[in-house]
């Protein structure tokens, strides 16, 4: 690439593909990743897990059976359903809250249902248009979804924010915050169909304050892009809060002196997701901020690159652990890449 050339959608493509392909090769036979792994040695593990990075990864796999149209050999449409049974056999309903939430070690963590709202609601439209075979969840598919944002709804707090984790058995709210959550959340409501009404005052209160641009929140660009797409946030405070999370990433180099495959990658997709608020919204985004989006994010899938080798992304330099969450973000920022060029 050079300095004035945007990144390839026929690379972008072929990237989303091999990455898919490498993926479903670590869909074990109940489900569960494959986690992480050293670069070209998918038999060398690394020990733990981390059940909504395992919803995430599912998100992209997902969206980009969805976006591309691509239709999966059966075995390999099995291995998706199967991963996401996995997921749904940690779904639970707490005594003290109404619906479903995802369970971790005895703690439900918001996050994980906001991601996991993401997942089944890819999940209908694959299972919808006969992609997918049906996976086993504790309840059909569409009370799954409502259940769990029947969970999500009751986590949220007067100040527009959410409480981040509770436990299971006595339903405490416990301290440990995530910059990410709130964002993840927000998104997966939405994408599951809830009510935009319901949301707009969260939205108000937290764009207000600029919340995530702090963190350069790639959740929170989601959630506000989808939420000024389906009427959870007015156009106006809608693009100056889009437009002071892109500026805070466009304007900081710090982020790619880590070199660091990942911490880049958040940052791309972030960055693709307005682009493509400005591919379905054509002019609401100011012209000379849309430009420098682009030309940013052309220059971080090129640096995304140097950490990439079929379908495997690694940590970064000095580092060739692959993870999924790994794959997840900088194949997604591919994938987004690839719509807005052929939007």
């Amino acid at each position: 690439m050079t300095g004035t050339s945007p990144f390839p959608a026929h690379r972008a493509q072929l990237i989303v593909d091999e990455s898919l392909r490498h993926l479903l090769r670590l869909i074990g036979p109940r489900g569960r990743f494959v986690y992480a792994h050293r670069r070209d040695a998918v038999d060398e593990t690394t020990t733990g897990y981390n059940l909504l990075r395992h919803c995430g990864t599912l998100w992209f796999m997902l969206r980009a059976v969805n976006d591309l149209g691509l239709r999966p050999a059966a075995p390999d449409a099995a291995a998706m359903a199967l991963a996401i049974g996995y997921a749904g056999r940690k779904l639970v309903a707490p005594v003290w809250a109404p619906g479903l939430a995802l369970e971790s070690k005895g703690k439900l963590k918001l996050g994980g249902a906001g991601l996991a709202l993401a997942v089944l609601a890819e999940a209908r439209v694959a299972v919808e248009r006969g992609i997918l075979p049906a996976p086993e969840l504790p309840l059909p598919l569409p009370d799954c979804i409502a259940a769990l944002a029947d969970y999500t709804l009751s986590q949220l707090r007067p100040d527009g924010d959410f409480e981040h984790k509770r436990d299971l058995a006595t339903g405490g709210v416990e301290p440990f915050r995530s910059g990410y959550y709130t964002g993840e959340a927000l998104l997966g409501l939405l994408l599951a169909g809830t009510d935009p009404a319901r949301l707009v005052e969260s939205f108000a209160l937290l764009t207000a304050q600029g919340y995530g641009i702090d963190v350069q929140s790639h959740w929170m660009a989601y959630a506000a892009c989808e939420a000024v797409e389906r009427g959870a946030l007015p156009h106006g405070p809608g693009v100056n809060y889009i437009t002071a999370l892109g500026a805070a990433i466009c304007n900081d180099a710090a982020y790619r002196a880590r070199r660091q495959s990942t911490p880049i990658a958040c940052r791309s997709e972030a960055m693709t997701r307005m682009l493509l608020l400005d591919d379905h919204r054509p002019g609401l985004l100011p012209p000379g901020f849309a430009a420098q989006l682009a030309r940013t994010a052309s220059e971080n899938l090129a640096l995304q690159l140097d950490w990439y080798r079929a379908g495997q992304f690694w940590k970064g330099d000095g580092d060739d652990k692959v993870q999924i969450d790994y794959i997840q973000h900088n194949a997604t920022s591919y994938l987004n890449w690839h719509l807005h060029l052929t939007a």
